[in-house]
């Protein structure tokens, strides 16, 4: 397991995902065009790099086995890729395996920190019995470091939060526990519009809740703690309600200025807009019926349904790689027009 998560951290870090243009940490531009070339391949790692014509254009992705395909992509109306996303698979089917995405704003920062610290912090928490509890644990941990003031002998005088105070990240996460009964138990969770889906006898089953302040319930929730309610801590702008007239999603990592908080004191100052990193999570046992689980970031969700997502995967057949699956999926979503970036995840259960 080691090594297979050595090579997966190094493949994520390098930028070997699917992004559209070439840059030290955040990927590598995807292109029809080139010729394919091997570079790597331990562990059950299959890692494919295609180069075009056009300078610093090269074309990357990882398929894990045969049962695993990872893409990420800019979108094509965005200046930056904000993105991330990580992979750990245990080839012994002894230790849980995690599959991620995180859909960085206001930078990538939150969303990087997500991909390098998230999955180790969830694994110590998941010692624990209560398997929601122990994932609510990890993400509000995890928020902890996204708000963190910075460091050194100016850090006191800097915006607290990784990235600065409005940087955050959405995220949607998948991790798959073996039992001592040999059933395989999912846990699938998230914050803000990433999503995860699983495919149960050919039927879409979302196993996440979008968060966003234009549901009523996470308006209510948001609003039920204002201080002031004649000065509404979610207000619709031009016909999109937003957190603090800002944000379009009502629980993030990060976006310190939107947190929450205190100064400690029983009578002292405190505010804040509500915005939270508590997740949805829902746990679940594999049956035969269950054929993909996809994660993925609103980039595909925006312009695919669920019903759509799942019926394409089954289309696909086996005989295509789950790179091919998810890359297509990609495809989809922008052949309808999405210029957002686009993260894709493709785990095959039978």
């Amino acid at each position: 397991m080691a090594l297979l998560n050595a090579a997966m951290t190094l493949n994520v870090q390098a930028g070997y995902s699917l992004t559209s243009n070439f840059v030290p940490r955040g990927g590598c531009q995807w292109s029809s065009l080139g010729k394919c070339v091997q570079f790597g391949g331990e562990a059950g790692i299959e890692k494919k790099r295609r180069v075009s014509p056009g300078r610093n254009s090269v074309r990357c992705a990882v398929v894990l086995t045969d049962r695993y395909g990872a893409v990420a992509v800019k979108g094509t109306g965005r200046p930056t890729m904000e993105d991330t996303v990580s992979v750990v698979v245990d080839s012994s089917g002894k230790e849980p395996s995690f599959f991620g995405v995180f859909d960085g704003h206001g930078g990538i920062a939150v969303a990087e920190l997500l991909k390098d610290e998230f999955w180790p912090i969830y694994k110590r928490q998941l010692r624990a019995s209560n398997l929601v509890k122990a994932t609510e644990s990890a993400y509000l941990e995890m928020d902890q470091l996204t708000l963190a003031q910075p460091k050194g002998f100016l850090g006191a005088l800097r915006e607290r939060g990784v990235g600065g105070a409005k940087c955050g990240a959405t995220a949607a996460a998948v991790v798959l526990k073996p039992s001592k009964d040999g059933q395989e138990t999912i846990i699938a969770s998230n914050v803000g519009d990433a999503r995860v889906i699983l495919s149960r006898a050919r039927s879409a089953v979302q196993l996440t809740f979008d968060h966003k302040p234009d549901v009523a319930e996470e308006r209510q929730r948001i609003e039920k703690r204002n201080p002031t309610p004649k000065k509404p801590l979610v207000v619709n702008v031009d016909g999109i309600w937003r957190v603090g007239g800002l944000l379009a999603l009502s629980r993030a990592f990060g976006d310190a200025y939107l947190k929450d908080w205190s100064d400690g004191k029983v009578e002292g100052a405190r505010g804040g807009f509500g915005l939270t990193a508590e997740p949805h999570v829902t746990v679940d046992t594999i049956t035969p019926d269950d054929e993909f689980i996809i994660v993925a970031t609103d980039g595909l969700w925006e312009k695919v349904s669920n019903q759509e997502v799942v019926d394409y995967c089954a289309e696909a057949g086996k005989e295509q790689s789950l790179e091919s699956v998810a890359k297509g999926l990609v495809k989809l979503a922008q052949d309808r027009g999405t210029t957002d970036d686009i993260s894709v995840v493709v785990v095959r259960l039978s």
